[in-house]
């Protein structure tokens, strides 16, 4: 349903989520090892629990950082609000409650910095802004409605969160200026994938906008200013979008209902290559990693596999 990856201090780590399970999955991809990592129950401290003996976790999103040593992770799904867990124990760090709003989205703040998550509620449509410890989280000023998909991002210069509207526009958060906002238009089409790249003093906003991939450049004035580029080539909706520096290169990888994942130059708005065939069906997540030194790209989708693809040759 989706997966996460965690820098941990024995290298990479991804991490799934399998809704029929009431736990998740990691895969160690530098050993080629699978485990299955079993979760207390995230509404085992509700007085209601004791009506439900059998219920169990129903998990479609999920994030993960590394806090004080250890794996912490974030999920919740279409029933089940948010809850945080020690992965390798599997025991509650904060539970959730049966009447929480469930979960639309959630996301690890990625870089250096805080360990932080933000998450999206489905109906309440809150957007919230969660530490490793028990205090109440931040509210950020939702302006777009419900939500489809989170992205955020420590980097020099920069501290920022960004969500993409279920039925349209995006909001960016500065997360280092008490959650100031900027929205972007996208007239009317869905957003279904959000993403924020890191290039010295240009951050830069790239979403999946229906079959298109529209670029940002944050440090432009006006918020509401239309997209610096669109980058068009897949026949179908971008369901998945992910970005790195590469050298000195800004990157960004792509996935589609077509079934296709794609590799994009932002600074040109070109397609680098062609695209990469191998799912059965369409493509829902995609992260960029360093495995054994090299910069690949994993991807996701309903074919139940992970697929791992070599970026090298390809963004030359």
């Amino acid at each position: 349903m989706d997966f996460t990856l965690v820098e941990t201090g024995g290298g990479p780590l991804v991490v799934c989520a399998d809704s029929g399970y009431g736990g998740v999955w990691t895969w160690d991809p530098l050993r080629d090892v699978w485990q299955e990592r079993p979760l207390a129950f995230a509404c085992a401290g509700d007085p209601l629990a004791a009506r439900y003996p059998h219920a169990d976790n129903d998990l479609r999103s999920v994030a993960a950082v590394m806090s004080a040593g250890r794996v912490v992770l974030a999920a919740g799904g279409d029933e089940q609000g948010v809850a945080f867990w020690d992965l390798e124990s599997g025991e509650l760090i904060r539970g959730a409650r049966f009447d929480d709003p469930y979960l639309a989205a959630v996301t690890e703040v990625r870089g250096e910095g805080p360990p932080l998550f933000v998450t999206a509620t489905q109906y309440a449509e809150e957007i919230l802004v969660w530490g490793p410890s028990a205090e109440a989280p931040v509210e950020l000023l939702n302006e777009i409605g419900p939500v489809a998909c989170l992205a955020a991002s420590h980097a020099p210069g920069f501290s920022l969160a960004a969500a993409g509207g279920a039925d349209e526009g995006i909001a960016v958060w500065d997360l280092s200026a008490d959650g100031e906002v900027r929205t972007f238009d996208t007239e009317g089409e869905r957003v279904l994938a959000v993403s924020l790249a890191g290039p010295a003093g240009d951050p830069l906003l790239v979403a999946g906008v229906e079959e298109e991939i529209h670029v940002w450049g944050l440090a432009d004035a006006h918020g509401d200013d239309a997209p610096r580029d669109r980058l068009t080539g897949h026949e179908g909706a971008v369901e998945a979008v992910d970005t790195a520096v590469i050298g000195e290169r800004a990157l960004a990888v792509s996935g589609g209902a077509d079934g296709t994942v794609r590799l994009w130059d932002l600074a040109t708005g070109t397609q680098l290559g062609d695209p990469l065939v191998g799912h059965e069906g369409g493509v829902e997540t995609v992260r960029i990693a360093v495995l054994h030194g090299r910069h690949v790209a994993l991807s996701a989708g309903r074919d139940s596999r992970i697929n791992v693809w070599g970026l090298q040759a390809v963004a030359r």
